[in-house]
C-alpha cells in the first residue's frame, strides 16, 4: 500500500489502529550496489544482465542505478535472525558468481563485480556512463547545473559523482508508526558510528581522497543539498507527521508523491512511507566482501535494538551529531567524538557500541555471528579503506595500471569472501 500525499498520511495515521498492518518488528531488507568492470577496472554496462538475473532468482531483485556500470541487488524483506543473515550471505555469493558469468557471455571478456564505495577508474566519470533510464538522465541533467567538484588534482562534473559511488541501504520495519519514528531518531545519533566502522571510499577517478570517507561529502556537493545529514528543524521527531512535514518542505525534481519525494532525499537516514512503514539507513559505503556487509547489518540491527530497549540517554543535539559525523568522515577510527560536551576516543566509544550491539542481537533471541569483524577493525583502528589506500599508494606504473592492480586485489577478497581487515 502506498500513501501518495501528506493528506493520505495524515488520514491513515488517524485510523492506524484499525489497519493492523504492523504485526512484526525488525523485518529487514537491503540494497547492495556494485560496479561491473573488466580485469583492468574499466566499466562494463549492466543493463543486459538484469532481465536474466531477475529470471534466475526469486529472493532478489536486480535493477539499474545512476551509472550504466552499476548494478543494484535488492533483497526481499525477512524477519531478522542470525540464520537469515547467514543464508543471505550464501545466496549473495552465488549471485556474484552469476553476475560475472552472465557478464562474460554478454561482453566476451573476463568480468569483475567490484564492491567498493567509490569507483577508482577515471573513465567511469563520463556522460557515456550515465544510465539510460529516464530517472538517471533527468537527475544527471538537474545536477549539471552545479559546479565541478575538486577530487585530488582533478575536477569532476557534479552529474558524474552519482555514477561512481556505491552504498549499502538497510531497511528496517517497525511495529507501529511511533516505533518507526523512534527508530529514525535513534538511527540519527548513531550515524557517526556507522561511518567510522565502514569507511571504504579511498580512491576516486585514480585520485587518493583526503578524508577517510569522502564519498559522503562529494555526493552532498553534487546533489544540490538533497544528500547528507537530514536538515531537520526539530529533533527528535515526535511522529511520522513531523517527518512528512519535513519532506514536503523542499522543492523536487521528479517528486510527485511521498514515495518519490523520499527517493530524492538522498540523506543518511530516511523514513519510507510505503506500508508497512520502515526506516532506511543509507550511510554505509559498499564493503569489499559479503561477509563484511553482513557485519554492518548485524551491528546496525543490534545497536538499534539496544538503543530502543535499554538506552536511557537523552537525545544529543543535531549539532553534536553533525560534528561527530564530520569527525568520522575525516578520521574514521582515529578520531574523537564529543558527547554531552565531553571528548571520547572513537575506539573506546565503538568498543562500548559493539557490546551494546551484542546485547541487542541477543535481545532478539540470536547470537552474534559477524560482530567480530567490526571488533577487529576497531581494535586495529583500521578499515578496508585504509588497506586499499595503502595498496594503491604503494603500487607503481600509470594510473590505469595501478587501478587494474587494485581492482584485482579487491576481487580476490570478494571471490574468497575473505575480509580485508
Amino acid at each position: 500500500m502506498e500513501l501518495k500525499t501528506i493528506d493520505d498520511l495524515r488520514e491513515y495515521l488517524k485510523t492506524w489502529d484499525e489497519h493492523g498492518y504492523h504485526t512484526e518488528d525488525y523485518v529487514f531488507g537491503m540494497e547492495l550496489e556494485g560496479v561491473l568492470t573488466d580485469t583492468e577496472g574499466k566499466p562494463l554496462e549492466t543493463s543486459e544482465l538484469i532481465p536474466e538475473l531477475n529470471s534466475m532468482y526469486r529472493n532478489f531483485e536486480f535493477g539499474e542505478e545512476a551509472g550504466a556500470a552499476q548494478l543494484e541487488i535488492r533483497t526481499l524483506p525477512r524477519q531478522y535472525s542470525t540464520e537469515a543473515l547467514r543464508e543471505m550471505e550464501e545466496y549473495l555469493l552465488d549471485v556474484i558468481e552469476s553476475i560475472v558469468d552472465i557478464a562474460e557471455k554478454i561482453h566476451g571478456k573476463e568480468a569483475i563485480f567490484l564492491l567498493i564505495g567509490s569507483n577508482p577508474h577515471p573513465s567511469a566519470f563520463s556522460d557515456n556512463w550515465i544510465s539510460k533510464t529516464a530517472r538517471a538522465k533527468k537527475m544527471a541533467s538537474w545536477r549539471s547545473q552545479f559546479p565541478p567538484i575538486k577530487v585530488g588534482s582533478k575536477k569532476i562534473k557534479a552529474e558524474h559523482v552519482a555514477l561512481c559511488i556505491q552504498s549499502v541501504h538497510l531497511h528496517i520495519q517497525g511495529k507501529s508508526p511511533d516505533d518507526v519514528a523512534d527508530k529514525f531518531n535513534r538511527l540519527l545519533y548513531t550515524i557517526p558510528e556507522y561511518i567510522a566502522i565502514s569507511a571504504n571510499s579511498p580512491i576516486m577517478a585514480g585520485e587518493i581522497l583526503d578524508y577517510k570517507e569522502s564519498r559522503l561529502l562529494l555526493y552532498e556537493q553534487a546533489d544540490g543539498g538533497n544528500a547528507g545529514f537530514p536538515r531537520l528543524k526539530r529533533y527528535p521527531i515526535s511522529s511520522l507527521m513531523d517527518y512528512g512535514d519535513y519532506l514536503t518542505s523542499f522543492p523536487y525534481v521528479m517528486g510527485a508523491t511521498l514515495r518519490d519525494m523520499v527517493k530524492e532525499r538522498h540523506e543518511d537516514a530516511r523514513i519510507r512511507f510505503e506500508i508497512p512503514f520502515r526506516v532506511e539507513n543509507r550511510v554505509y559505503p559498499m564493503q569489499c566482501t559479503i561477509k563484511e556487509n553482513m557485519a554492518l547489518i548485524e551491528y546496525t540491527i543490534g545497536r538499534l535494538k539496544y538503543a530502543q530497549t535499554w538506552s536511557r540517554q537523552e537525545f544529543p543535539s543535531l549539532k553534536e551529531i553533525e560534528i561527530n559525523r564530520i569527525e568520522a568522515i575525516k578520521k574514521s577510527l582515529r578520531g574523537e567524538f564529543i558527547w554531552n560536551g565531553k571528548s571520547i576516543d572513537v575506539k573506546d566509544y565503538l568498543m562500548s557500541g559493539i557490546e551494546k550491539a551484542e546485547k541487542g542481537i541477543k535481545t532478539l533471541g540470536c547470537n552474534p555471528r559477524y560482530l567480530n569483524i567490526i571488533k577487529r577493525r576497531v581494535k586495529k583502528r583500521r578499515t578496508s579503506g585504509d588497506v586499499i589506500r595503502r595498496w594503491y599508494g604503494k603500487s607503481s606504473g600509470s594510473v590505469d595500471e595501478k587501478v587494474a592492480s587494485l581492482v584485482n586485489k579487491i576481487w580476490e577478497h570478494t571471490r574468497k569472501n575473505e575480509p580485508i581487515v
